[in-house]
């Protein structure tokens, strides 16, 4: 008896012992791979600082009951995310060394959570230990029982029931050692006897904590799968999101480097300003030309640092300021002319155009400046000006001297020309009035885009420019075999007479040009809404189509051999298209039906209002002044010629003095004004530029003149007089010609119109 109660105090002790010591290194174990089980799947919430996905862990510990509290504190202590079904347990606010902690009835885990070793917070976690003492109260009275039954019943039962009690208690011993080191819950105690009596009790009720337990620990291992789920798809999702956000932020990145990069490298200056006009930005570009940096001018409206005066010097107002009226209205600047000023005070001319700034809901920020510096090009335009005048002088007088000298010849008014020598002079006359042409379509086009021919802009009848311009051609025409036929218009337009006229009759000429023989070309025209529109039609090899956007171009021609079969110089369609744009109209190409091609152009019309003036025919006035000064009833008129080109004169006398007229020729300015002021010459023909003064200064003098003021006056001069030049050049009836353009029969025919008038002016008085 006493050895069966002995063994079964002792095996109750080791029972007791085991299932404690079991059981609180299973908690401790349990708690320990549940913290690591948090403390894994809360890594990311924590690093990415996401509080919801970090409670989302913490809640899974609703399927462990005996945890009654857990939290995840950040690196610094602060609580990040808690987990306590229970509102009276309080958290600790100071966190103590990793490892477990007993406080009575709790078993309490501080754990380290960490991310590449390196630790990022720590996790709490409070197990409750009230059903562990519970059952081992209830362990221990049951063994208190067993014992009491065992001396009670030992002394009968004792030899019998030692194999039935022993071993039961062995295999429980068994069970309970195999779970305790092998951690397996599936295992359960299985006596050879059973019984109804406390061993078959104990052996159901520990075989039911094992079930339990296995039940328990089933739910945690899918809890925690579904955790890691959960974590594994979150973390591919942040890592998703961190992908774009690196490369959203290395494009954004890359965009800054380029946007910087463009800025420091353009060579335009370019300024940001603010609302108040004041400085935000300048480029590399714009600090050089303007001789200062941003933190030199910052505070500083850009009307005080670089536009507070004219290119004079003299103030204006901020309120004119072109950037202020910008700013205000919040509208773009076209390209614009200017000054701007450096801080050592000086200047420079510019070209800029400023553009405002807006954010994304639309409110204006501010404006960007682009300006460039044009002091080099307006030195490159002042010497292409001075080319051009150049031109205008030394080529275009002996040239029109040439050309006089070789009509003088081939009319046979200086002699008789043999037939060879009459072919020769044919050939140099048609080259020379080729380069004339080539001269006169390079000046034409240079000075129309250079803004420095003014359109005369006036009336004009439609219909007469287009009968003119076809008069005038009509003997190419007929030479050539081609039919010119005008169809009738009516409109007025507002325009230059004779620009108009220039461009049809390029048009004109081109189609006779390239149109075979017995084929027609058209003019007509038709007046629109509010232009009228011009058309010229043949019926010759056409433009092809590749080239109708870029014939009106400089120098553009068909074929490469126009230029030497027909005469053309490749200008003329890029000066008609000049013309046409100086007037505000539109010119294009296009293939006509069935065969050549048709140009059209637009100019604007016009409110009817015009005054007709009768031509004068040359022949009939030299028929009128001839015959009247070999009667005796008008002087022979004497006619002064100021040119300080001797071939030009003399071929420009020989021509007035085959009409019955006395010359004079002066090469000077003051022997002009000196014979003026000794004698009244019927008219004056007066070159601008002379040897020791301008035309303008021999006007002025010879106005002085009481009877030299009234004289008729012929300028005929290399240069293209302005019309605001030209009432400084007015003595009595006055008109202009221009050398080059105008042949020598033209300029007989104006000079006999002048003295014609001057002779009705007399005769009626």
């Amino acid at each position: 008896m006493l050895t069966s109660t002995i063994a079964v105090l002792l095996a109750c002790l080791g029972f007791v012992l085991s299932d404690l010591v079991t059981s609180r290194g299973r908690r401790a174990e349990e708690l320990s791979t549940l913290a690591q089980v948090i403390a894994s799947n809360s890594t990311a919430a924590l690093a990415f600082g996401d509080r919801a996905a970090a409670r989302e862990v913490l809640n899974a510990l609703r399927a462990q009951p005996s945890i009654v509290a857990a939290c995840i504190y950040a690196d610094r202590g602060e609580p990040f995310a808690r987990y306590a079904p229970n509102a009276s347990i309080t958290l600790p606010r100071d966190l103590l060394a990793d490892g477990f902690h007993n406080r009575g009835d709790r078993l309490s885990l501080f754990y380290a959570i960490r991310l590449d070793h390196e630790r990022i917070g720590t996790l709490y976690i409070v197990s409750d230990a009230r059903n562990q003492n519970a059952r081992l109260k209830q362990y221990a009275m049951i063994a208190a029982g067993i014992v009491l039954v065992s001396l009670l019943s030992a002394f009968v039962l004792s030899s019998k029931l030692q194999r039935s009690i022993s071993e039961p208690i062995v295999e429980l011993a068994r069970v309970a050692g195999n779970v305790s080191q092998h951690k397996d819950y599936t295992v359960r105690a299985t006596p050879r006897m059973h019984t109804g009596d406390e061993i078959g009790a104990l052996v159901t009720g520990f075989n039911s904590m094992l079930a339990e337990i296995e039940l328990r620990d089933g739910s945690l291992l899918l809890h925690q799968t579904r955790l890691e789920e959960t974590v594994a798809l979150r973390t591919s999702e942040l890592t998703v999101a961190k992908t774009a956000a690196e490369k959203a932020a290395e494009m954004n990145a890359q965009l800054a480097r380029e946007s910087a990069l463009i800025l420091n490298s353009a060579t335009d200056g370019i300024l940001g300003m603010d609302l108040n006009n004041r400085f935000t930005f300048i480029n590399p570009a714009g600090e050089r030309m303007l001789g200062t940096t941003l933190n030199d001018v910052r505070g500083e409206s850009i009307h005080e640092a670089i536009h507070h005066s004219h290119a004079d010097g003299t103030p204006f107002a901020e309120a004119d300021c072109a950037h202020a009226q910008s700013m205000r209205r919040g509208e773009s600047l076209a390209i614009m002319q200017d000054t701007f000023w450096r801080r050592d005070g000086t200047s420079f001319p510019v070209e800029f155009s400023s553009t405002p700034m807006f954010d994304e809901a639309g409110k204006q920020r501010g404006a960007v400046v682009m300006f460039r510096d044009v002091t080099e090009r307006r030195a490159i335009e002042r010497l292409k000006s001075e080319f051009v005048s150049t031109v205008s002088h030394e080529l275009r007088t002996p040239l029109t001297s040439i050309r006089g000298a070789l009509g003088l010849l081939s009319s046979g008014l200086l002699g008789p020309i043999a037939k060879k020598a009459q072919r020769m002079l044919e050939i140099a006359v048609n080259n020379t009035d080729r380069l004339i042409r080539l001269i006169n379509d390079i000046l034409d086009l240079e000075r129309i885009d250079s803004g420095k021919v003014e359109l005369v802009r006036a009336p004009v009848t439609a219909n007469a420019v287009m009968v003119q311009a076809a008069d005038g051609l009509q003997s190419m025409a007929d030479e050539a075999g081609v039919r010119l036929v005008v169809e009738p218009a009516t409109a007025t337009l507002w325009g230059d007479s004779d620009r108009i006229i220039q461009t049809l009759t390029n048009l004109l000429g081109n189609a006779i040009k390239f149109s075979p023989r017995d084929t027609t070309v058209t003019l007509s025209g038709v007046a629109r809404e509010r232009d009228f529109l011009f058309s010229v039609a043949d019926q010759g090899r056409g433009v092809p189509e590749e080239k109708l956007k870029t014939i009106f171009e400089r120098f553009s021609q068909v074929d490469a051999s126009d230029s030497r079969d027909k005469g053309g110089s490749g200008l003329g369609l890029a000066i008609c298209k000049s013309i046409v744009d100086a007037h505000g109209g539109r010119i294009w190409a296009e293939k006509n039906d069935p065969a050549g091609s048709r140009f059209q152009f637009t100019i604007p019309l016009a409110t009817p209002s015009t005054v007709a003036l009768p031509a004068i025919d040359a022949p009939s006035a030299v028929e009128v002044l001839t015959p009247a000064a070999e009667t005796g009833d008008v002087p022979m008129p004497t006619v002064l010629v100021v040119e300080d080109d001797v071939d030009l004169a003399r071929v420009m006398t020989a021509a007035l003095e085959s009409h019955g007229m006395r010359t004079v020729h002066a090469a000077r300015g003051s022997d002009a004004i000196q014979f003026c002021r000794h004698h009244v010459p019927s008219l004056i023909v007066l070159d601008l530029v002379l040897a020791d003064m301008d035309g303008f200064a021999v006007v002025s003098a010879v106005r002085e003149s009481a009877t030299a003021g009234t004289i008729p006056l012929l300028v005929y001069s290399a240069l293209d007089v302005r019309s605001a030049d030209r009432s400084r050049l007015r003595l009595g009836p006055t008109e202009f010609l221009t050398k080059s353009r105008s042949s020598l029969a033209d300029f007989e025919a104006h000079v006999i119109r002048l003295l014609e008038n001057v002779h009705e002016g007399k005769h009626a008085a």
